[in-house]
């Protein structure tokens, strides 16, 4: 294992740790089993830590070159937990150390998310859709890659049916490839709700492009006003022009209710079903709008400038 202090300066602080793990090289003629051959998997993880920020930034990348393995990232958890939970589909998703088995399947507890997982004081943000497991209630152990070579297998010690046809998909063992994942790492004893997930995880997926310009001496140009949503728990699904307007979809992520406040170019707001169809409208003052949202709602807008 190699630790190199990248970067050490007031704006951030960069340490890079190298390690080389010795792992099967895919599955036995045995289904069931690994194969005795091995090879060497380097894997690269950055740590970062950015002036402002009480979050510990992680990319794990690696050239993948082993067929059908799942690579997870251990975090240990301070203390012992009994629950997770982790962002689903307009909703946290609170969840129990095992899984229900039954019908001829397993229980294996193994829980997708989508934008952060978190458990007792640790919370994790996520840059794309993976699973993630709690391992003898104090580790987080989430999923880097899960290579398999067939959509799935007849013969399963984990299921009495397979759970779809046998077709080989060779694309997905990822061979050959550099993976990357990204990683934040928050620390809040009250959970995911005090550690401001919700906010945390669109800044964290939605990072700046920074480019270096070219010209000297110009002045820049006065960017366009946009939307702004602010509100604690409040999750912003979907912003996108129509009808003269543009359509915002607003989530509360709360078991409490939440106030979402708009602000834009805008002097009226319209809500609208799921369809688009038109619920109501109502003036904004100077561009700024406050609406109450229930418990879990998920509500549609459109902003229009109207004279």
């Amino acid at each position: 294992m190699a630790v190199e202090v990248v970067e050490t300066g007031p704006v951030r602080w960069v340490v890079r740790v190298t390690r080389d793990y010795t792992v099967p090289q895919g599955l036995s003629d045995t289904p069931d089993r690994r194969s005795a051959a091995r090879s060497e998997l380097c894997v690269e993880t950055i740590g970062e830590l950015r002036r402002g920020e009480d979050m510990l930034r992680l990319s794990v990348s690696f050239v993948n070159g082993m067929r059908d393995h799942r690579l997870r990232m251990h975090i240990p958890l301070p203390h012992r937990v009994d629950e997770s939970a982790s962002e689903s589909q307009f909703a946290v998703v609170r969840r129990p150390l095992t899984a229900e088995g039954g019908w001829g399947e397993h229980p294996i507890p193994t829980y997708p998310a989508y934008g952060f997982v978190s458990a007792g004081p640790v919370t994790v943000l996520l840059d794309h859709a993976t699973e993630y497991e709690v391992v003898d209630s104090e580790e987080l152990a989430i999923t880097v890659l899960r290579a398999v070579g067939s959509i799935s297998r007849n013969v399963h010690p984990y299921r009495d049916e397979p759970a779809a046809s046998e077709i080989p998909v060779p694309g997905a063992q990822s061979l050959g490839e550099t993976i990357t994942a990204r990683f934040g790492v928050v620390l809040s004893p009250q959970g995911w709700e005090r550690a401001e997930a919700v906010r945390r995880s669109e800044h964290f997926r939605g990072e700046a492009l920074v480019v270096r310009g070219t010209g000297s001496g110009a002045e820049l140009p006065t960017l366009p006003r946009g939307v702004q949503v602010d509100g604690t728990g409040v999750a912003v699904s979907a912003i996108r022009p129509t009808g003269g307007g543009t359509e915002v979809r607003l989530v509360a992520m709360s078991d409490n209710p939440v106030v979402a406040t708009v602000s834009g170019p805008f002097t009226e707001v319209e809500t609208i079903d799921l369809l688009g169809g038109p619920l109501g409208s109502e003036p904004a003052t100077a561009g700024r709008h406050e609406m109450r949202l229930a418990p879990w709602e998920i509500r549609s807008i459109v902003l229009r400038s109207v004279t």
